[in-house]
């Protein structure tokens, strides 16, 4: 049986869908989206189709989805058609607003999609332009602060879901920019560390009056790509902040995408996850060959082939005056 996982801070749905690709020998999914949690309205649509898609078996995909894909038919007429897996992946793809919408109403949801299942994962990532370098440069802010920004510890919300609903294990992404990221009582980064191997002390701290009777194994944090330097007395993996950075053009992807992830294994689970294989780095052209060749589309005006021949001819006039 598919092991379920919870997508928090999903938004369209990139690392769930990762997860969900995953097969076994026999070509069975590993793991199954239980239930996913997105505000962002174009975000949630997105995270609402794929489930939809994933309803199907391979190969078997109606083609009233790819008439969808090419204009040819609405949203809606492809929901009307398909009812059953379209309430399925609209029940599964829940726009709720982590730190707004109430944590019984999410406790209650996150519940009835386990379903009485222990072992299972939790994965998402926290909001990130208040970590990136970008975002900080651009707001001309050295030390973050969680009082004018809320998205600096929304990070709490992932913690209380550990505290609380327990899963086996956890995986975190950000950006590189969370390693340096502080606000006036500690740097970001070993604070999360340090909140997500004991969220439910963390949980306590927050909220004194709450979790009082709440119990967690605690977890061990571990990194994908680097081993551990040693091991603390309480025997906890030590790692330098950037051994938590991966390389995706080090590991088969076709991009230049560097993220921080953590791995949390639940401290009753006795086992050290292996660190990934660096693979050759593999050109772009490698997944571009083939494909159709596409034109650039008009932005700012309304688009059509003989709109876009006219602006490239304008531009052509433009230079010949220019020179």
């Amino acid at each position: 049986m598919a092991i379920p996982v919870i997508d928090i801070f999903a938004g369209p749905g990139g690392l769930g869908e990762g997860f969900s690709a995953l097969g076994d020998a026999e070509n069975k999914h590993i793991f199954k989206i239980a239930l996913s949690i997105e505000k962002e309205t174009t975000a949630h649509t997105t995270l609402t189709l794929r489930s939809f898609f994933r309803q199907f078996d391979k190969g078997k995909v109606p083609n009233d989805y790819y008439e969808f894909v090419k204009g040819n038919m609405s949203l809606d007429a492809l929901y009307n058609k398909w009812p059953k897996e379209a309430a399925h992946a609209k029940h599964e793809a829940w726009q709720a607003t982590l730190g707004v919408t109430p944590n019984e109403e999410i406790d209650e949801r996150i519940t009835a999609a386990l379903n009485g299942r222990k072992n299972w994962l939790l994965i998402g990532g926290p909001p990130c332009q208040a970590y990136s370098v970008v975002g900080r440069s651009r707001r001309q802010e050295k030390v973050l602060d969680e009082v004018t920004d809320h998205r600096v510890g929304l990070y709490k919300q992932y913690l209380r879901i550990l505290a609380i609903h327990n899963p086996a294990v956890f995986v975190m992404e950000n950006v590189k920019g969370i390693l340096s990221a502080e606000t006036k009582d500690s740097h970001v980064f070993a604070k999360i560390r340090e909140d997500l191997s004991n969220p439910v002390e963390a949980y306590k701290a927050e909220f004194p009056s709450k979790g009082m009777e709440l119990t967690c194994p605690g977890y061990k944090i571990y990194s994908l790509v680097s081993h551990p330097k040693s091991w603390d007395l309480e025997g906890n993996p030590v790692y330098n902040a950037k051994d938590f950075i991966i390389h995706a053009e080090e590991y088969g992807i076709p991009q230049c995408r560097h993220r921080v992830i953590l791995l949390g294994v639940r401290n009753d689970i006795n086992r050290q996850p292996d660190i990934l294989k660096k693979e050759t780095e593999v050109p772009i052209s490698k997944v571009l060959d083939g494909l159709p060749n596409l034109r650039s589309s008009l932005s700012k005006s309304e688009d059509s082939d003989d709109l876009w021949k006219e602006l490239i001819r304008e531009i052509g006039r433009s230079h010949l005056i220019k020179e």
